[in-house]
């Protein structure tokens, strides 16, 4: 199982179009801003020894009063009105904690559907408090011997958090879905056979559904290759586009031959770490078995790059912010189609990837009303882990022995934009 988890992660984030541009209009130039963050405060570090010996932070979250909550466990986040609210998905149930850590109540997930099993991927409160927006991750399921993988809905859900002993859970927007099929079912009793099924539902650059909330219960979101950042005010409200005359890469050959090599090497190195030799003494029958299912296991793996798919684009946002004032930070894909494949994305908290080429990208900054202010290089900053009231952000940095350390900034009046 560990290994069916490792291949599938590697599938997720080598995975990355749909055609076309952005409003016309809009300037074609980066309009590069300057940082200038003030910081506020910073905790944490090598030489915290209390509360603040921070071991790993997955995600930060302000309240509406600037209260940094910071968290080791992903599917949480804070209530606007403050306390905090963690997604439980192995109870099924939404857990409401007030701003002194107290337990309040919980709320039971609504049975509606298989779509609603699969584990939240990405949470976001609502700016007014009383409700969740989430999207749903990719679920494994086992039965009568055999094992399905499905690539989630490309739904983002809303989930009332009001009175009541259920929470009422509905479809909010509707992500564009590059291929609708996308899932694999394969014998579970014999691992080598996820290689070739896995490879039908999954393809390269298949562009990610990210978003986050805007005031007013809206949400923006991105869901294709094209820089389209769309803005979803209700159900079933006509959608408003964001977005610059940038446009995506074309996925030649000779990019898919790259493609390929990469993720073979990627794939390779996976399964070795997972079937490294163990110490002590081993019985020669049994390495002579390990050695065999791993030979088959490649076999099956170089068949899957080598026939794998790819989206005709290469997607150009990789990630997308709001701020509690309304305005929308996206974040581009550096120069390398190539970062895109990689075994894991390994991102921390405060934003940006890390290791080789962890600078290389731009953040370009949206008013609410949708103009182009301008555009960060990662080079300067990376994308906020959190944006709070008055200016606030939040970043995690980490250092040579991997401890990390919260850094509070304040915005310039350049890109805050009042709130």
């Amino acid at each position: 199982m560990r290994l069916l988890c490792a291949v599938f992660i590697t599938l997720l984030a080598a995975c990355g179009g749909e055609t076309g541009g952005p409003p016309a209009g809009a300037p074609g130039e980066d309009r590069l801003l300057e940082v200038g963050f003030e910081e506020v405060y910073r905790i944490g570090g090598i030489e915290a020894e209390g509360w603040d010996a921070f071991t790993e932070i997955a995600e930060l979250d302000f309240d509406a009063r600037g209260h940094l909550y910071i968290r080791d466990a992903a599917a949480s986040l804070a209530r606007p009105e403050g306390g905090v609210v963690i997604v439980d998905d192995g109870h099924r149930a939404y857990l409401l904690f007030g701003p002194d850590g107290s337990f309040e109540r919980a709320i039971r997930f609504a049975n509606t559907g298989a779509s609603q099993t699969a584990s939240a991927e990405r949470v976001r409160a609502a700016r007014e408090g009383g409700a969740l927006f989430l999207t749903r991750g990719a679920a494994a399921s086992f039965s009568g011997g055999e094992a399905t993988v499905a690539a989630g809905d490309r739904t983002i859900y809303r989930v009332s958090l009001d009175e009541g002993e259920e929470a009422a859970t509905a479809p909010f927007a509707e992500g564009w879905e590059a291929r609708p099929e996308r899932q694999a079912t394969f014998e579970a009793a014999d691992p080598s056979d996820m290689f070739g099924a896995l490879g039908d539902a999954f393809a390269y650059f298949e562009p990610g559904l990210v978003f986050d909330v805007l005031p007013g219960g809206a949400v923006a979101y991105s869901d294709s290759s094209a820089y389209a950042v769309k803005i979803q005010t209700a159900v079933g409200a006509p959608v408003r586009v964001v977005g610059r005359p940038l446009h995506p890469e074309p996925v030649t050959e000779r990019l898919r031959e790259r493609v390929r090599a990469r993720a073979l090497e990627a794939l390779e190195s996976s399964i070795e770490e997972q079937f490294a030799s163990p110490t002590g003494d081993v019985p020669e029958a049994l390495r002579e078995q390990m050695g065999a299912m791993l030979e088959g296991m490649m076999a099956g793996l170089r068949d899957m790059v080598e026939n794998a798919s790819f989206m005709p684009e290469v997607p150009l946002v990789r990630d997308l912010r709001t701020t509690w004032a309304g305005s929308i930070w996206v974040q581009r894909w550096g120069s390398d189609p190539l970062a895109q494949i990689q075994l894991a994305r390994g991102e921390p908290a405060g934003g940006g990837p890390e290791g080789d080429g962890a600078a290389d990208g731009w953040i370009d900054v949206f008013a609410p009303e949708g103009g182009y202010v301008g555009t960060f290089s990662l080079e300067e900053t990376l994308m906020p882990g959190a944006f709070g009231p008055g200016g606030l952000v939040a970043f995690v940095e980490t250092d040579e022995f991997d401890v990390p350390t919260v850094i509070v900034k304040r915005l310039p009046e350049a890109v805050r934009l009042t709130g």
